[in-house]
């Protein structure tokens, strides 16, 4: 069985995932990034981020919150949008399918 990847052939980034937030000491910035700008169909990922948003902000002391949305769904984010999220504490990546 072969496995193809459609985004080709896909090299290994020298970046490790963000550790996660265990327990803030201080105001945190939160990111998002969102695969769909809009909702065609299903559920809408956006309109979950605010849920999420104001859930958080019972929790942590949001003092910022950044919302970055992937132009293509199926693609990673690009180098641009990486680095709207590189200053954040944390990320919130995901899809509402």
């Amino acid at each position: 069985m072969e496995i193809v990847d459609p985004r080709g052939r896909v090299q290994d980034s020298a970046s490790n995932l963000a550790t996660r937030i265990a327990a803030a000491s201080g105001p945190v910035r939160l990111g998002f990034l969102v695969n769909e700008r809009t909702r065609n169909q299903g559920p809408d990922f956006f309109g979950y981020t605010l849920a999420i948003e104001a859930a958080l902000r019972e929790r942590l002391e949001l003092a910022e919150v950044v919302r970055v949305c992937k132009p293509v769904l199926s693609r990673p984010a690009e180098p641009p949008q990486l680095a709207e999220l590189r200053y954040v504490q944390g990320v919130v990546n995901g899809l509402a399918k």
